[in-house]
């Protein structure tokens, strides 16, 4: 859910005139029906990706107006758990060994951190903020679609002010 729509548009339009094009001009001499192969091809994976992104939507609506705490808040807290486990590797874990004098006998370290580990906090930070921003979006369309404009908001258990 993470892949921005505008990317993945730009992506397949850089393949469409690449190496698809490449490969249509190597195994079709008909310049007609090359034409109207590339012009398919194009058209059947914009609405692959398009449909891709309506059922991303879809998700996150879900998601968004699912009564369960937990099926709401799942981003945040994991946001959070990766975010307190960075400040303890990277803040408090060296402090520690410097307050300490020597290295604390404690695992893993900053570096010893797997390249995979950075893979999944730069997919799930993407897919965080892809993901809020989602909300957002939903909140205000899912508002303005029948809801009057004195409608009371969600507001997940909030107090309301004053």
């Amino acid at each position: 859910m993470a892949f921005p729509m505008a990317f993945a548009a730009q992506l397949a339009m850089g393949l469409f005139q690449g190496p698809v094009m490449k490969a249509l001009e190597a195994y079709v001499s008909d310049l007609e029906l090359r034409r109207k192969l590339a012009a398919e091809l194009e058209q059947q994976t914009l609405a692959y990706l398009t449909r891709t992104s309506e059922l991303g939507v879809g998700v996150v609506m879900a998601e968004v107006q699912s009564e369960h705490w937990l099926t709401r808040s799942w981003r945040p807290v994991l946001m959070m758990v990766l975010i307190g486990f960075l400040l303890l590797v990277g803040l408090i874990l060296p402090l520690a060994d410097l307050i300490a004098g020597h290295p604390l006998p404690f695992e893993p370290r900053w570096q010893l951190l797997p390249g995979g580990f950075w893979d999944f906090l730069a997919v799930g930070m993407g897919g965080y903020i892809g993901g809020r921003s989602l909300e957002k979006v939903a909140g205000v369309v899912t508002g303005s679609l029948g809801k009057g404009a004195d409608a009371p908001s969600r507001d997940r258990g909030r107090k309301p002010k004053g």
